[in-house]
């Protein structure tokens, strides 16, 4: 027997079937790699969209923060306004009831008769003007 004629199963040291499932398995994890690959791609996307998914609803939840906060401050500044509106009304009445006041007392000084120097208060007070909510 010559070495050439001897098979080439002999002359690896490998039985072929044994190359071929060593071939297929190389095959199979080189696929698995690729699919592993692929799960991870898509759940990184998937993950990504979620956070964007997550800081719109932030974003959405500050701006709604944000209008109430407004509201409240058109409000507010609303009720300043009438109540500057009511303390110019007070002291007007104010500086009118003064100048009632002086001119009752000068009235009494050139009459004989007696007044009252302090003025009758009217039954009820000036109507205050409605506040808007």
């Amino acid at each position: 027997m010559s070495r050439s004629s001897a098979s080439p199963e002999t002359a690896s040291g490998l039985p072929t079937w044994m190359r071929w499932g060593g071939a297929g398995l190389t095959a199979l994890l080189a696929v698995l790699f690729v699919v592993l690959l692929q799960q991870v791609r898509g759940q990184g996307q998937r993950l990504q969209t979620l956070q964007d998914r997550i800081q719109s609803l932030e974003n959405a939840q500050d701006l709604e923060r944000t209008n109430a906060l407004e509201e409240q401050l058109r409000s507010t500044v609303q009720r300043l306004q009438n109540l500057e509106g009511i303390e110019q009304t007070l002291q007007r009445l104010s500086s009118e009831q003064e100048n009632l006041r002086l001119q009752i007392r000068s009235a009494g000084r050139n009459s004989s008769r007696s007044v009252d120097l302090e003025p009758q208060l009217p039954a009820e007070p000036p109507p205050v003007p409605p506040t808007q909510p």
